[in-house]
């Protein structure tokens, strides 16, 4: 089972590790040699060179290791592999870290190149041998990885840089926009960087890279549950109704709120068809009970209030017909996992939000 000291481990432990496991992440092979720190040229040296045979095939792995696997230590990782491949045509080049995101396997993939890592996710494709193998914990281990750059304030930076993916950003400027300090952005967009989602300019600006699988990964690792949520059934005569309370009972009472979920698709995109109504509301949300003269439910809930876990979930929100509703980043996030999202509305409102956050 994985384990979280995995992350923490050190170069010189991950290859005395990997030494040890390599007959059990390559079970169909024979590990006929290991050597360490093999010169590879007059400036370069190979961490480990594994002579490996299957039948009558024989193959020398050149493995690189580095104790992070994210994107951006594997883009810079690939110049040195090819340069092994370079020097030796017989050789086949692997990189290998403790754990290797699905993004970094995609990269080494598409650039030819083999990857190993500890938890047992495996690709080697050379003459006539294929291995392919993700192992049964990646994704609880991609979760895990995830939750720094997924939690609570840090979604703040996504939503910045995401509402303007084409500007070079400073971290004092997201620190002011995102009411952070410098070091928290800082540390967020170190993750985001090793994860490939962004990258540092010569000026040490910062630029979104891929603005789409950011928007994804998020939506994926993200549930509108996060925030406290009480379902009330109302007495209007439908949704519409119910939305016109709303508003208004949230302007009287001067609080902070934004529709959400199928609600908030139905006032970006008219065809959308609903039956409860989804709303973040910050503040004294008793007293807007009170003023909406709802009933609370625990079955036919019409109308749901979300108790925004932080406020970054009203970052851009904007006035449609009059309604406060939440950006098209925090709307296609709230909808990515809605129970119904499999309907064609649902799709559509997602892809929408995909074009918004282009044109943005």
């Amino acid at each position: 089972m994985y384990s979280t000291k995995l992350r923490s481990m050190n170069k010189r432990e991950i290859i005395a590790k990997l030494a040890e496991k390599l007959p059990i992440l390559l079970p169909n092979m024979n590990i006929e040699d290991i050597s360490f720190d093999v010169p590879i040229d007059k400036y370069h040296r190979s961490d480990m060179k594994v002579k490996v045979r299957t039948g009558s095939l024989k193959k020398y792995l050149l493995i690189e290791v580095k104790s992070n696997g994210e994107p951006r230590i594997v883009q810079s990782s690939i110049y040195q592999l090819k340069k092994y491949l370079e020097e030796d045509k017989g050789v086949y080049p692997v990189f290998a870290a403790s754990y290797i995101s699905e993004r970094s396997r995609e990269i080494l993939v598409s650039e030819n190149i083999g990857y190993i890592d500890l938890i047992g996710d495996v690709y080697l494709k050379f003459d006539s041998v294929l291995v392919d193998r993700i192992s049964n914990v990646e994704r609880e281990t991609e979760k895990r990885f995830s939750r720094g750059i997924f939690a609570t304030k840090s979604t703040r930076i996504i939503r910045a840089i995401l509402n303007d993916v084409d500007k070079r950003w400073k971290i004092t400027e997201l620190a002011n926009i995102c009411k952070m300090s410098p070091a928290g952005v800082y540390f967020v967009i170190n993750q985001l960087e090793d994860k490939g989602y962004v990258s540092r300019e010569s000026d040490r600006s910062i630029k979104v890279m891929e603005h789409k699988r950011l928007l994804k990964d998020w939506a994926s690792n993200w549930t509108v549950e996060k925030s406290k949520s009480s379902s009330f059934f109302s007495f209007a005569k439908n949704v519409d109704e119910i939305i016109s309370k709303v508003a208004n009972a949230g302007n009287e009472l001067n609080l902070k709120y934004a529709l959400t979920g199928m609600a908030g698709a139905s006032m970006v995109s008219p065809f959308v068809r609903y039956n409860d109504v989804w709303v973040y509301v910050s503040g004294d949300i008793d007293t807007m009970v009170k003023k909406l003269d709802v009933r609370p439910t625990t079955s036919g809930a019409n109308l749901k209030i979300f108790n925004p876990y932080d406020e970054g979930i009203f970052m851009d929100y904007r006035k449609i017909r009059d309604v406060n509703v939440v950006s098209n980043i925090q709307l296609y996030v709230d909808l990515f996992t809605y129970p119904a999202r499999g309907e064609e509305q649902v799709e559509r409102i997602l892809e929408k939000s995909l074009e918004e956050v282009d044109k943005n």
